[in-house]
């Protein structure tokens, strides 16, 4: 009688382990709600070059999701800016001359109240900014 008891606690114990991993596994299920950041698609276009993409907005930072289609020689810049309007970082991809470049980027602005907007900008081989378009958080 002794075994049947211990069979009888193991699978107790398994059912309760399947039950947890049923809950683990369907989160969602229970009735909490997870909302995506919100993203925002962006096109910057000068003469036949083309930055395009995705920005994610998240709460203290930026994800740019981008392709750069460079005619000639350009470059692809992305700045972050707070909700005061100040710039809190950038990236930029390297020199790309008549070939597709894609890539994802994070930008930080890592303060109260995360991000403002993003200025993406297509700049010429000497550097100089050629085309900027801005992209605000979305409300």
């Amino acid at each position: 009688m002794e075994f049947k008891a211990m069979l009888r606690r193991v699978a107790g114990g398994v059912a309760a382990v399947s039950a947890l991993g049923a809950m683990l596994i369907a989160p969602g299920s229970a009735g909490a709600s997870v909302t995506a950041d919100p993203s925002t698609k962006f096109e910057v276009v000068y003469g036949a070059t083309i930055g395009s993409g995705t920005i994610r907005w998240h709460q203290r930072s930026v994800d740019v999701d981008y392709t750069l289609k460079a005619s000639y020689c350009r470059r692809l810049y992305a700045f972050a800016y707070d909700r005061q309007g100040f710039e809190r970082s950038k990236r930029s991809t390297s020199l790309h001359c008549n070939d597709i470049s894609s890539d994802t980027w994070n930008l930080p602005v890592d303060l109260a109240g995360g991000p403002g907007w993003v200025h993406i900008c297509i700049a010429n081989e000497a550097d100089q900014y050629v085309k900027c378009e801005e992209y605000k958080v979305p409300a």
